[in-house]
């Protein structure tokens, strides 16, 4: 793998698709893009276009992708695996490595000072949480990320924390009442390629990566012998 970039440091592409809310981020070497949708279902349709047209940005200026950074986990099954298969298949074409992050690190990366709990709806009455302690661009986790019923989560917790991601949303009155305050933070693929800017040492052979979906997917059978995931 070779080290490219700019005379202006190192530029990493972040993708994050680990919420219904994907997106991807073009940081260093003079660029500081953001993309990002609201999709449902087919993530791919939206991802293939619009790196396409971040690549063409970074050939045009004569620059040079250093990493590709991806989400792993935890998140939705189907949109980490298009996320991930996106910025892999790209690392691979580009001959770069991947730095591979939390996707509830990056999602608490920027809120305020202090203790902050980040949360993606897991559905079945559960999240996927992961508690920190941010202090400017430290983040530092505190305990494992967990896949949990929200009490279960706010057991024992500060009397005042801030709460991100896009399963505090859906759970913002459960956590006013517990002392958690919403809070708005960058999106997730741009904290990510940002923190990954400092982090190139951490980058890894595309096939090294792993998903972390911290739940193992249902499974049903189709009716023709075969297992097919179900969310």
């Amino acid at each position: 793998m070779r080290d490219a970039g700019s005379p202006h440091g190192p530029i990493v592409l972040g993708v994050d698709t680990a919420a219904p809310t994907v997106g991807l981020a073009l940081v260093g070497g003079g660029f500081d893009e953001v993309r990002t949708q609201r999709i449902v279902r087919g993530a791919d349709a939206w991802l293939g276009p619009q790196l396409a047209e971040l690549l063409s940005m970074l050939d045009a200026a004569g620059s040079s992708l250093s990493a590709v950074a991806v989400s792993t986990g935890p998140g939705a099954f189907t949109g980490l695996r298009v996320g991930v298969s996106s910025a892999l298949g790209l690392a691979v074409a580009r001959n770069v490595p991947v730095v591979p992050g939390s996707s509830l690190r990056s999602r608490a990366a920027g809120a305020p000072n202090g203790r902050v709990l980040a949360l993606l709806d897991a559905r079945k009455q559960r999240v996927y949480a992961g508690w920190f302690e941010v202090d400017g661009e430290s983040v530092k986790a505190i305990g494992p990320e967990v896949d949990e019923p929200l009490e279960q989560v706010l057991s024992g917790a500060p009397t005042h924390f801030h709460a991100v991601g896009e399963g505090a949303h859906v759970h913002a009155a459960a956590l006013s009442l517990r002392g958690g305050v919403l809070c708005e933070s960058a999106h997730p693929a741009h904290a990510l390629a940002r923190w990954s800017r400092e982090r190139l040492h951490e980058a890894v052979d595309p096939g090294a990566i792993a998903l972390r979906y911290l739940r193992p997917p249902d499974a049903r059978p189709s009716g023709k012998g075969r297992v097919l995931p179900r969310r």
